[in-house]
């Protein structure tokens, strides 16, 4: 350890070019032995201070060890994070380089465009129409499943007029869907890497389902005619996939993703715990309420299955419970939902009640 001046005198004085901050506490600690840390300042600038003064962490006392160590760990994480964003950044910087050339420029412009909406107003412009067709695009499949716009036995409809409408608007919105999505991969400066992406999977995946239905409906006139209306139908359910399309547009729901990406540990071991605690309670419920009581006379219940609701046959006390409804009701207790299933004897009753309070402190449960 070397001071970087020195004054010869009575006394000698030493300057050291280091952070005033922290020098109190390590002048504290030869005076009395005893190491605290003030709370102000940067932890790592600390740490560096300690291994200038070849002072061990340890003899730090308990009480501030307990402040110190999880700011070190805060501050280099973040540190890691700014240092790997910046390097991100470079090659990304690298990676769109298009060069000067006309064929380059144009390039640049129009993935600028298309993929940044602060760099110009026409970006800005694209990306709010984007958007716009977004939530146009779900409207009009929201709408498009009422009841009076459905076809009849006899396969007219009653308002032909608004179902043109509706398949006009959703053509023109998949249209530009397509054309945006190939205009960016056209552009693309690595195409690889651009189809590999996430948001593009779902900006893929949101166009697919409209060619596909008309895929399928060319091929109705063929053997597979009687399959072919529950498919389309099933694609054109797909479509409600151009809904994740506003993630590109909202950066909180980016940052969602982003929050869930980095959590998958304390998110899986969530789940563990309540998959474990619905199959033991399932287990549980379902050879409580398997047995059907002796002074009950179940001989008729066959008769009226018939002319029962399944709610009303549920609430029988001769009906038996299958493991599968005991899952369900084991889901729909442990998170405090409720089932129109429910447990008949006091044993199963009671292995309810301690369902329900599990579910409360397993989705309550801080997670480390």
């Amino acid at each position: 350890m070397y001071c970087e001046e020195f004054i010869p005198g009575d006394p000698p004085e030493f300057f050291f070019d280091r952070n005033p901050m922290n020098f109190p506490a390590i002048l504290d600690m030869y005076r009395n032995g005893l190491f605290h840390i003030v709370e102000t300042g940067c932890a790592l600038v600390l740490q560096k201070d300690l291994e200038y003064w070849s002072i061990d962490e340890l003899v730090m006392e308990p009480c501030c060890a307990l402040k110190y160590y999880p700011q070190i760990d805060i501050c280099q994480s973040e540190k890691d994070g700014d240092i790997a964003s910046k390097k991100k950044e470079m090659e990304l910087a690298e990676e769109e380089d298009f060069g000067n050339t006309f064929v380059g420029q144009l390039r640049s412009y129009l993935w600028n465009t298309l993929e940044y909406p602060w760099t110009s107003k026409l970006a800005q412009f694209v990306a709010f129409f984007s958007l716009s067709m977004v939530l146009v695009s779900t409207v009009t499949f929201v709408v498009s499943t009422i009841e009076d716009l459905q076809e009849d036995k006899d396969g007219r409809v009653e308002y032909p007029v608004i179902i043109a409408i509706i398949e006009y608007i959703d053509n023109f919105v998949v249209i530009f869907f397509t054309i945006e999505y190939f205009l960016r991969l056209l552009v693309a400066p690595r195409k690889m890497k651009f189809i590999k992406g996430a948001m593009n999977l779902i900006d893929l995946f949101a166009i697919i389902p409209f060619y596909l239905s008309i895929l399928l409906e060319g091929l109705e006139d063929f053997e597979i005619i009687g399959k072919a209306g529950k498919i389309i139908r099933l694609v054109r359910v797909m479509r409600i996939l151009r809904i994740f399309k506003l993630v590109r547009h909202f950066a909180g729901l980016q940052s969602l993703l982003y929050t869930l990406q980095q959590a998958y540990q304390e998110l899986g071991l969530l789940l563990v715990l309540v998959a474990v605690a619905i199959l033991t309670y399932s287990s549980l419920v379902y050879f409580a309420e398997k047995e059907t009581p002796e002074h009950i006379n179940c001989t008729q219940m066959i008769s009226l299955k018939a002319d029962q609701s399944w709610r009303e046959i549920a609430q029988d006390p001769c009906y038996s419970w299958t493991f599968v409804e005991s899952f369900w009701w084991g889901l729909m207790t442990l998170t405090t939902v409720g089932y129109d299933l429910n447990p008949k004897t006091l044993l199963g009753k009671l292995i309810g009640g301690f369902c329900a309070l599990s579910g409360v402190f397993i989705l309550t449960l801080p997670i480390p």
